[in-house]
């Protein structure tokens, strides 16, 4: 018995409109990337430090405590590098989406990693983030263009980082610079 050529893509109708909302502790967080402010808060129970933090601590269900500003530099604990188009793509691949731990902080953020080949990224490298122009910021993580590795004392930098072009623009799905 030969199996049919399996469906390989659908058209279809489909939307799904919704609305995130997040909350108070979140908010915090989000206002203050408006202002080039990465912001986190300790639960006073177990001490664990939470960027963006919840209102409640997820380990022992306390409120969290004031929130406090973080340097924003961190390091890479996990990546991926995407390196097929998909449709709604901005950025033509190869790049690199990773999860950061902020300095300070025991949760991560998830954000591009730039100005650097994705062959050089590795866990533990250590990043700052590139905050967009004074009139693009936001109450988004938007707020921030993308993270690039800090220099280090040995003297590699962004600007050395083979294999990267630094102007190079983000694309659209098609190819098309994006403004």
């Amino acid at each position: 018995m030969t199996l049919p050529e399996p469906v390989g893509t659908m058209a279809s109708p489909l939307r799904m409109d919704y609305t995130y909302v997040a909350g108070a502790g979140r908010s915090v967080f989000l206002r203050g990337l408006a202002q080039r402010r990465l912001l986190a808060a300790r639960c006073p129970g177990c001490s664990r430090v939470y960027s963006p933090a919840p209102e409640l601590c997820s380990r022992c269900l306390r409120r969290l405590g004031p929130p406090f500003e973080l340097t924003g530099r961190g390091e890479v604990s996990t990546f991926c590098v995407v390196s097929f188009p998909f449709p709604g793509q901005v950025y033509k691949p190869p790049y690199v989406v990773a999860h950061i731990r902020l300095d300070g902080a025991d949760t991560r953020l998830m954000h591009l990693v730039r100005e650097v080949a994705p062959e050089r990224v590795t866990i533990g490298l250590r990043v700052e983030p590139v905050w967009v122009d004074d009139d693009e910021l936001d109450t988004s993580t938007t707020s921030i263009r993308y993270f690039r590795p800090v220099p280090t004392r040995f003297g590699w930098g962004p600007s050395e980082a083979p294999g990267y072009d630094n102007n190079s623009a983000p694309s659209t799905a098609a190819g098309s610079a994006d403004a």
